[in-house]
């Protein structure tokens, strides 16, 4: 990780402005809050002027594949991957960015920006997780790509 981040610094001392992706769901189920956190401060030192924010989709025959089917990783499910989201916001602080999460892969389109419209992103993610049953998240169907 500190590559990447001295990687984007050199980028912005050169003048490029910066968009940055992170992808939800990389570290399996029982990692997913120590990813979302490490993301966040990750994102918070890099402070690109745009953050989107993909959810993993397996590809057969991929390793990551792989390791799912045998059973040796677990992946979140569509709440967890609300959770591991609202963990990398809430621990994302940047200066100013535009901030998306509504790519076709994502449970739950949000977006804003930050730090200006973060606690109202945190707002939506918090009234998901407390009644998803409610929430309408789109149908795995969907998130075909």
């Amino acid at each position: 990780m500190a590559e990447q981040i001295e990687g984007c610094r050199r980028a912005k001392e050169a003048g490029l402005r910066l968009s940055v992706t992170a992808i939800l769901g990389l570290a399996g189920a029982e990692r997913s809050l120590a990813h979302a956190g490490a993301t966040g401060a990750a994102l918070t030192a890099i402070d690109p002027e745009f953050i989107g924010v993909l959810t993993l989709m397996l590809t057969p025959g991929t390793a990551m594949y792989q390791k799912v089917a045998e059973g040796r990783l677990r992946l979140p499910d569509s709440i967890g991957m609300l959770r591991e989201l609202r963990e990398m916001v809430a621990h994302t602080d940047v200066s100013d960015c535009v901030f998306r999460s509504n790519h076709a892969s994502n449970y739950l389109p949000i977006g804003g920006r930050l730090p200006q419209e973060k606690a109202a992103m945190l707002a939506t993610l918090d009234r998901v997780l407390a009644a998803p049953q409610e929430a309408q998240l789109r149908p795995e169907g969907w998130r075909l790509l």
